[in-house]
């Protein structure tokens, strides 16, 4: 490992270097594209480290390529494991339910403070009505 190689390995990554990667995937949008493609043709570190960016990109490509695809057995083992699952229950949707469900979940304390926080949010809102009805 060179001397340079060391300092850049050790320093955080400058913003225009952390584009790299996605650059070379094609996955920028077009502002941080030519941002990126403004920068590597002026800073030739820079060109080096995206070419060699570039190439692993290349590698991982051709090496996941390489593997294949799963067998037919695979494909069968996943169906019969999903066959055997068991059969769930179709939930109705009831909303007069869902908000039963919620409110019995609730401690009677719980209940309690709601209740007296939406009696003085009915009080505030006579109090409102009031004065500007007067």
């Amino acid at each position: 490992m060179t001397a340079a190689s060391k300092q850049t390995a050790d320093r955080e990554p400058t913003e225009l270097e952390a584009l790299l990667p996605f650059h070379a995937a094609g996955t920028l949008n077009l502002r941080d594209a030519r941002r990126v493609d403004e920068a590597l043709a002026s800073d030739p570190d820079l060109a080096r480290q995206y070419a060699a960016i570039q190439d692993e990109y290349a590698e991982t490509i051709l090496l996941n390529e390489s593997l294949g695809a799963p067998s037919s057995r695979a494909m069968q083992k996943l169906f019969a494991a999903i066959d055997a699952e068991p059969v769930r229950k179709s939930a109705s949707f009831n909303p007069l339910m869902r908000v039963v469900g919620f409110f019995s979940s609730l401690s009677p304390r719980t209940l309690a403070y709601a209740g007296v926080a939406g009696a003085v949010l009915v009080l505030l809102q006579a109090g409102v009505i009031g004065t500007v009805l007067v």
